[in-house]
């Protein structure tokens, strides 16, 4: 992964204690207080604040300051991913309840199927600053994109939580962000892995702040200017001219540039140059072997996707999607894959971001790899060693508390019978896309350090539903059971245990499946991937082909 803003940008600075940080019922760390006071002097900002750091309190900290102080808006829209919205808007636990000043009469809205409002202190309207809270694909539909933008205006502050939601400049949600964001006076853009992918990620995000910092309209024209292209070569045809043109970026070039346009607008501080928290422990591998029978399936088919993919017929993405039945297997299943877009897809949604030459010159077949109707146990070696080495853990600590991430649904929802059927005084509840609301809420409060429970607890998750704004620090321990390709997905799902308010240690484990013999797996492909930052799902063919060859 590339971070080029890290490292350049100031990180603490000595500053005259402004008035508003009196108002505040939290106190913002110094690192805080230099973000509101940078962002206060720009009208579009990305603060790409490592996660953990308090981008969410800076976010509303500026806001109530730009309404109070600056007297320039009295709206403010947050958009964010579906999963995070509670995160912005409950009103019992939520971040504006949190960070909301007193004194300051505010109205938080829920724009969703069933709108929700709650007041703080109420007053009447014109006298208090509106607050919208909604996700982005809520805002897709044309209908509620026109009442939204009919409500926006120019003292409108427009928030983009999660902003890599919008890298992609040809998906819907960003054609309609855009277009608020048109509508609005002042934009700033939130995320803690803002170019998790390739420097590509910063061309959505920039032209969402403003044109004028990258003037650069299109994918074609950026990568001209900070890529170096090779691989594959296509023919294009434009007219009665046929043109050659490659397919891949084989390296970044002109960073220094594309740091230097982005350096007034962009904050990027890390949690360990300007927070005292406990460390992070290294990671750690717990292995074990395969059975027999669940070595014999894995080496088949693992076998037959070498042989595919050295065909030369086939794509990285569809590598990949294949590459998810190797996974299911040392999960200890086939079938109920959990989150399948983005990655079989390709009748046009993985191309949305890419310019015309490269598309496929001839029509791809779309990979379905549905999931078979009956879901298929080949074993239960991870979970049996979880249990033991759960049980080791809670004769350490009788309150012991762990979050646990799952790639797959069944392999959550077994784990989560089977610690209770094994542990009957352990708190066991699931975070995943689909439950009810009540489930949600108690999942989401049981590793909230305020409301947790006494004794011990597990919370399972998807990291697709939990992995992003939550805060899990009744916990200090993470336990991988299985991998999700996205680098920045495990980067977001570790940091919710090693955040403020955190007092112990972190620490990380990997449970990875070997072969009878230690044979290395898939698990070992990703978890590799992790240690050297590597986007497993940037990876080409025959970086697939080699990786599974060295198994």
């Amino acid at each position: 992964m590339t971070d080029i803003f890290s490292g350049d940008l100031p990180v603490k600075a000595i500053v005259t204690r402004p008035p508003w940080v009196d108002r505040c019922r939290v106190v913002p760390f110094d690192h805080q207080i230099v973000g509101v006071e940078r962002m206060r002097q720009q009208p579009y900002f990305l603060l790409a604040d490592e996660m953990g750091a308090g981008k969410s309190k800076q976010s509303i900290d500026l806001a109530q300051v730009l309404h109070v102080y600056d007297k320039s808006i009295d709206r403010v829209i947050v958009i964010t991913e579906a999963s995070i919205r509670p995160v912005w808007f409950d009103p019992e636990f939520g971040e504006l309840a949190k960070h909301l000043w007193k004194g300051l009469p505010s109205n938080v809205t829920e724009y969703h199927q069933k709108l929700r409002t709650w007041d703080w202190e109420p007053a009447p309207v014109a006298e208090g600053l509106q607050w919208l809270v909604t996700n982005y694909d809520y805002v897709i539909n044309e209908d509620r994109l026109d009442e939204l933008s009919e409500w926006a205006n120019k003292r409108t502050l427009l928030i983009l939580d999660e902003s890599s939601a919008i890298k992609n400049h040809k998906a819907v949600r960003t054609k309609a962000c855009m277009r608020l964001r048109r509508k609005c006076g002042r934009v700033l853009l939130l995320n803690g892995t803002p170019i998790a992918n390739s420097p590509a990620d910063m061309l959505s995000q920039g032209n969402m702040m403003s044109p004028d910092i990258l003037e650069c309209g299109g994918i074609t024209h950026f990568r001209a200017r900070y890529a170096v292209m090779g691989g594959y070569v296509a023919e294009v045809k434009r007219g009665n001219r046929v043109f050659k043109v490659a397919t891949q970026v084989i390296k970044w070039q002109h960073i220094d540039d594309l740091q230097r346009r982005f350096a007034p607008y962009v904050l990027r501080r890390l949690k360990k140059d300007c927070m005292d928290l406990p460390e992070k422990l290294p990671p750690v591998t717990l292995t074990v072997p395969l059975s027999a029978k669940s070595w014999k399936l894995y080496r088949e088919m693992r076998d037959e996707m070498v042989v595919w993919l050295g065909t030369g017929a086939s794509s990285a993405q569809q590598a990949m999607g294949k590459a998810i039945r190797l996974r299911q297997i040392t999960s200890g299943f086939l079938g109920g894959i959990e989150e399948m877009e983005g990655l079989l897809d390709f009748s046009g949604r993985e191309n949305e971001n890419l310019p015309e030459w490269m598309l496929p010159i001839e029509p791809v077949e779309p990979i379905t790899l549905k999931a078979p109707q009956r879901i298929q146990e080949v074993g239960t070696e991870k979970l049996d060693m979880f249990i033991d080495w759960f049980k080791v853990r809670l004769e350490e600590d009788a309150a012991f508390k762990v979050i646990v991430w799952c790639a797959f649904l069944p392999e959550l929802h077994r784990l989560m019978n089977r610690m209770r059927e094994e542990f009957q005084n352990v708190r066991v509840e699931g975070l995943y896309g689909g439950q009810k609301k009540d489930e949600r809420e108690r999942a989401l409060r049981l590793l909230d350090p305020r409301t947790t429970c006494a004794g011990p607890a597990i919370v399972a998750g998807t990291i697709g539903t939990g992995g992003k704004g939550h805060t899990f620090t009744a916990s200090h321990t993470v336990v991988n059971m299985s991998f999700d390709y996205s680098l920045e997905k495990y980067l977001q799902a570790s940091d919710r245990v090693h955040r403020h308010s955190q007092v112990h240690p972190v620490s990380y484990f990997d449970i990875a499946a070997t072969g009878p013999t230690g044979q290395k797996t898939i698990d070992h492909i990703i978890i590799r991937s992790r240690y050297s930052k590597e986007d497993i799902a940037t990876m080409t063919t025959s970086a697939w082909v080699q990786a599974l060859r060295e198994e």
